[in-house]
């Protein structure tokens, strides 16, 4: 229906345009190249019920920052300033650092030298130190020897050792046996914690003897153990119990043995195979063993099973055959190398368990005393390990390079099918295909047009696998006998002016998840080393839904995990710090956020705003902008408001609407819905645009229209 009944012959006629409904948002065009549906900017909101934009649910504080002891951590600072010109000596295997001019220095602890030569080992680097004086420290971490020379650099460590001061790595673990035990293990430097999703409870879970984790790690949850990577360093290993006194393990090191065959005597019980060895196997729960002999009995030769060992000489293994009474002299045999033989877990940064394997770069050998790790110099090899084995890794078979000749390194593997193992180069992406059997596994060079430039950016939603590259977010279809179908353009091109703010020099910290029909990436923007915000894909509405963040500097996302069981699962994101929040959570919008060890508990309101493409009324021409009317409605939890402005472009000029509350008199109340009408005041410009900036709850903005009138005919320009 027109506006107006009738025009008159100086009349402008009035004519309308607006959206009823929306879908995503594009920064890259120009807002009136935008389609109906289409926000120029999307801040903090949802666009998943009727095509409405709603600002997102609050995040919940699930776990404070990791503290010592019961009380939460108070940092114990040493402000000591960089000493430059320290003497160095070496005397009975200690070296002493004299002629340092700092006096507040605590009495031990750890410090870092440079500058020092003529000394074996070298001393350069973190180490342990003991004071002496106010003006003197010894170092006897090691043995040295030879003529200390140069001058030293000394720099005191800022925190406490001792203390929890920096979070390395952090993962789900859930009780196969019991569903409702849901955690998130975090790393820290001196321990490892496992918080309860449900209660918030933490549980200590130890290191060995003399380990700490000081550089970024790598945990994941195999084999219903958590295990822990240390490039370069021994992994460590838990068995997922709290009883006792729960603790980190590390994994096997050092020359490997090969099997010898055991034969036993076997006797069988609705389906509990019990092998007498009548000698010590030297197995260990978990190993598999597979059978040479069947000596008569049921067994078939070949087949392969996971042990439960009963004690020393002893183990049972579950088969799916008839019973049967001590029959004697069946012979299994663990896996037996060929070729170079087989390694122990090779140090990896990271790894990722496919087809019953462990899949990991093949960076160091092993070598033969324990704990000690020599570097290959190769960064594009990987290696996997036997089925159902942590600890043994074919050098002949399981290995496989991915560079040939190009300048190119291993980033990230991902876990795509029964039998394909992706491997992300930071160049290119390769397959390894059939892994069910490594001696007949192939690779295949997929693309060299795109590379991963964060590993824990890689997602895979349904037959597409997406990750971060040089181009944005990229999302590639298998289709064929997983043959790669990449498309010219990523999937972040919409918002590629979001993109641009990424840090480079930070964005292999970037991750990434997938839940509720959504793509979560959490990267670094502006200056930030850390992941400051949070990009949203709908795969619903198949364009970006929003840029999420809090209203807090400090609060990071260094990891998204999903965990959870019912209404406990969710995204959780881990910050630098060992806190623990729940995203899309609260339903009143509050941020409720702990971003510094020892911090109060912030509640800050979600800031959502959006603003629409601009509308043109189809033409060129300048119009005067009369009236808009917006429907909008509370969320039934709380009441709503938020403030409106009006964008003109030629002229340009920024025009305050109002608030809801002036419209309605007051902050709207929960589950009721509105139409508001407002005049713009005969602004004149080619286009306009609004914004939306909430400032109370979660309101809904469900439609939006605008009148105009073409109001300048000059075949003149206008400025």
């Amino acid at each position: 229906m027109p506006e107006y009944r009738t025009y008159g012959a100086r009349d402008d006629r009035i004519s309308k345009d607006g959206d009823v409904g929306f879908t995503g948002f594009n920064n890259r065009l120009r807002p009136d190249q935008l389609q109906p549906g289409t926000l120029a900017d999307a801040q903090n909101v949802r666009l998943d019920r009727n095509g409405e934009a709603q600002v997102r649910k609050g995040v919940e504080l699930v776990s404070e920052p990791l503290s010592v002891g019961a009380s939460s951590l108070t940092l114990p600072f040493y402000l000591v300033a960089d000493d430059t010109s320290v003497t160095a000596t070496q005397t009975a295997g200690a070296v002493v650092l004299t002629d340092i001019v700092a006096t507040n220095f605590p009495s031990s602890g750890t410090v870092i030298v440079s500058g020092v030569s003529g000394l074996t080992p070298e001393v350069n680097g973190t180490r342990a130190f003991t004071k002496n004086s106010n003006t003197q420290i010894t170092i006897s971490d090691q043995t040295y020897s030879g003529t200390a020379s140069g001058t030293a650099t000394v720099k005191f460590g800022i925190l406490n050792d001792t203390a929890v001061n920096a979070i390395y790595g952090s993962t789900s673990y859930s009780d196969p046996n019991n569903n409702a035990s849901q955690y998130i293990v975090i790393a820290t430097n001196t321990k490892a914690v496992a918080i309860n999703i449900t209660t918030g409870a933490t549980s200590d879970i130890n290191y060995p003897t003399g380990i700490t984790v000081s550089s970024a790690a790598d945990m994941i949850q195999a084999f219903n153990k958590v295990f822990l990577f240390r490039n370069g360093q021994t992994a460590l290993e838990w068995n997922g119990s709290f009883s006792g006194t729960p603790a980190f393990t590390k994994v096997a090191s050092g020359t490997f043995t090969q099997p010898v065959q055991l034969s036993g005597t076997i006797t069988t019980s609705n389906g509990i195979c019990t092998v007498d060895t009548s000698a010590n196997h030297n197995l260990t729960t978990g190993d598999t063993v597979h059978v040479e002999s069947k000596a008569g009995s049921n067994l078939e030769v070949g087949e392969s099973y996971v042990v439960t060992v009963v004690d020393s000489d002893t183990f049972t293994i579950f088969v799916q055959h008839p019973n049967e009474t001590n029959t004697p002299n069946v012979i299994f045999q663990q896996s037996v190398s060929v070729g170079l033989g087989f390694t122990h877990m090779p140090a990896p940064p990271f790894a990722v368990y496919h087809q019953r394997r462990l899949a990991m770069p093949f960076r160091f050998t092993v070598d033969a005393s324990s704990d000690s790790f020599t570097s290959r110099g190769i960064l594009d090899e990987v290696i996997l390990s036997e089925p159902l084995n942590d600890e043994t890794y074919d050098q002949v078979y399981a290995q496989f390079r991915f560079n040939a000749g190009t300048s190119d390194f291993i980033v990230g593997l991902h876990s795509f099918a029964e039998d394909v193992l992706l491997v992300f180069n930071r160049n290119s992406i390769h397959t390894i295909e059939g892994t069910t059997v490594l001696s007949t596994a192939k690779t295949r060079l997929l693309t060299d047009e795109v590379g991963c430039v964060a590993r824990k950016s890689i997602v895979q939603v349904g037959s597409r696998v997406i990750f971060l590259s040089d181009n944005g977010v990229y999302g590639t279809e298998f289709f064929d006998e997983y043959n790669l179908r990449g498309t010219e353009t990523p999937l972040s091109e919409p918002i590629n002016e979001t993109i641009k703010t990424i840090n480079k020099d930070a964005w292999e910290n970037s991750v990434a998840t997938y839940f509720d029909n959504r793509y979560f990436i959490a990267v670094p923007t502006g200056t930030s080393t850390s992941n400051n915000t949070i990009l949203v894909y709908n795969f619903l509405n198949k364009q970006w839904e929003s840029v999420d963040t809090v209203a807090d500097a400090n609060y990071h996302s260094e990891n998204l995990i999903i965990v959870g069981d019912g209404d406990d699962r969710g995204v959780y994101a881990v910050n630098d710090i060992g806190g623990v929040h729940k995203l899309d959570e609260r339903v009143d919008g509050i941020d409720r956020v702990i971003t510094q060890i020892g911090g109060t508990q912030q509640n800050l309101q979600a800031a959502g705003s959006v603003t629409t493409r601009q509308f043109a009324l189809g033409t060129l021409e300048r119009k005067t902008w009369k009236r808009f009317e917006m429907h909008v409605q509370s969320s039934d939890d709380n009441e709503s408001n938020f403030s409106i402005s009006a964008e003109t472009e030629n002229p340009d000029a920024t025009t305050s609407l109002g608030t809801l509350s002036d419209f309605v008199g007051s902050n709207l109340g929960a589950g009721e819905d509105v139409s508001i009408r407002g005049r713009i005041g005969n602004r004149r410009g080619y286009g306009i645009q609004f914004t939306i900036n909430n400032t109370v709850g979660r309101p809904r903005l469900r439609a939006l229209d605008v009148d105009g009138s073409i109001s300048f005919r000059s075949t003149q320009k206008a400025e």
